[in-house]
């Protein structure tokens, strides 16, 4: 065994000194190459990211190039579809103008008896085929209105619920003529609203005729109108056959129609709740639609306090 004193020692530990003098030297030599290395490799691999950002950049300008491209595309196309069916719209509505005066005429029998009661139900027919057809014709044009541009609307003092009453009862024959019962509940204190009144009526005659096609003979639909903190709310809710929740959102879809049993059966081009909602909120108004399958529809107009004016008594209708 050696000892601390032994020259055998000094040697080994001369030699472990040097040998550990050697590593060190060596790591000090490879940790100097490292961060001789550190600031060439930093700056390659920068200027990679530069490159992989430049490329991205310029993938990004392409994409914007090709949307801008396509949105000039789009708004020609609309323009021109809007042109298109403004002209049409035109073209149709002079030749039906015309069937439904004469019809009515006839219908009426202004200028003398037609003879067999016939001809008059077949005038009938040919009147509320004009009207109906004009309807969608209005209906389309005003969409495609709403697509390209904001239509402009008007502000007017509206005793709201006197026109309730009255939009409720133009609707009042084709209720009775689908055995369908029209109710008005309307809160006795209604407030006078500024609205645009050709708007409001549209939106309301849509609801109701959409209410009382949907619903089959012996139900019912019925419009309210009340005070809802301190907004208005009208409401027209029908006991017709529902939409699923999941078709809700085709059904408010522009052109949707929910295709069921009873729906099939019915005429339409699906305008009348998209373009209910659209109007409603260009009149600054909210819209809901609430459905179940089987029980019924309930759809929700709100418009705030900043359109409404001085609260009246009235007599609930």
């Amino acid at each position: 065994m050696l000892s601390l004193l032994d020259p055998h020692w000094t040697v080994v530990a001369g030699a472990a000194g040097g040998t550990l003098l050697l590593f060190a030297a060596l790591a000090a030599s490879i940790v100097s190459r490292v961060v001789a290395r550190g600031p060439r490799i930093a700056a390659a691999a920068m200027k990679a990211r530069v490159a992989e950002f430049e490329a991205k950049n310029r993938e990004l300008e392409h994409t914007a190039f090709e949307l801008k491209r396509s949105l000039g595309i789009t708004e020609e196309a609309l323009k021109a579809k809007t042109q298109f069916l403004a002209s049409m719209s035109h073209e149709l509505r002079t030749p039906l103008n015309a069937i439904i005066g004469f019809s009515e005429l006839l219908t009426n029998e202004i200028y003398g008896k037609l003879g067999d009661a016939h001809y008059r139900d077949y005038a009938q027919d040919i009147h509320d085929s004009g009207k109906h057809l004009l309807g969608l014709i209005n209906d389309v044009l005003d969409l495609s209105k709403l697509d390209t541009v904001m239509p402009e609307t008007y502000s007017e003092p509206v005793d709201l619920a006197e026109f309730l009453h009255k939009t409720t009862q133009m609707v009042r024959p084709q209720a009775e003529r689908g055995g369908v019962t029209l109710n008005e509940k309307f809160d006795t204190q209604l407030p006078s609203m500024l609205t645009d009144e050709r708007k409001l009526r549209q939106v309301l005659l849509n609801l109701l005729s959409n209410a009382v096609k949907f619903t089959a003979q012996g139900g019912s639909v019925t419009v309210s109108a009340y005070r809802q903190g301190a907004s208005v709310a009208i409401m027209v809710s029908d006991t017709g056959v529902g939409i699923a929740a999941e078709d809700i959102p085709k059904a408010m879809a522009n052109y949707g129609q929910v295709q069921t049993g009873w729906s099939r059966n019915q005429e339409g081009t699906g305008l009348g709740l998209p373009l209910s909602k659209r109007l409603v909120e260009l009149l600054g108004g909210g819209f809901v639609l609430e459905s179940k399958v089987g029980v019924g529809t309930t759809v929700i107009v709100t418009f705030p306090p900043e359109r409404l004016l001085q609260v009246k008594a009235k007599i609930a209708a």
